[in-house]
């Protein structure tokens, strides 16, 4: 697992997305109390973060499978408060979002964030 990636790695364009929210981190609600149901990008309409995306793979995707994790992949990027467990990040132009799993900042230090995803399971 990476602590760390050089600015050359950071390849890897994302979108991240949550509910709106206001400046004390509570969901926005509609006039009748219901929570918004639209996302909107954290970063700002239309904006993009670069990270190093590393796919699962050998043993580790039949470990991810049986604990029921599809397509499960690290990323790492620096450091922002604006991604947590409730959001979806989209991976570059692919339409069909990754929920995040665990986000991690690398020894406390602020300086990298090592976020866990998996596929969005489908409605059903």
């Amino acid at each position: 697992m990476a602590k760390c990636a050089g600015a050359g790695e950071l390849r890897t364009r994302i979108m991240v997305f949550d509910l709106p929210r206001d400046e004390t981190g509570e969901v926005l609600k509609d006039a009748d109390g219901y929570e918004l149901k639209e996302l909107v990008n954290v970063f700002g309409e239309g904006r993009t973060r670069s990270c190093k995306w590393v796919n699962a793979w050998g043993t580790e995707v039949y470990q991810a499978r049986q604990a029921g994790v599809t397509e499960p992949a690290t990323l790492t990027l620096r450091y922002t408060p604006r991604i947590t467990s409730t959001c979806l990040i989209y991976q570059g132009k692919d339409p069909r979002p990754y929920e995040v799993i665990s986000v991690n900042d690398v020894e406390d230090r602020h300086t990298w964030l090592e976020v866990k995803v998996q596929r969005k399971a489908a409605m059903k």
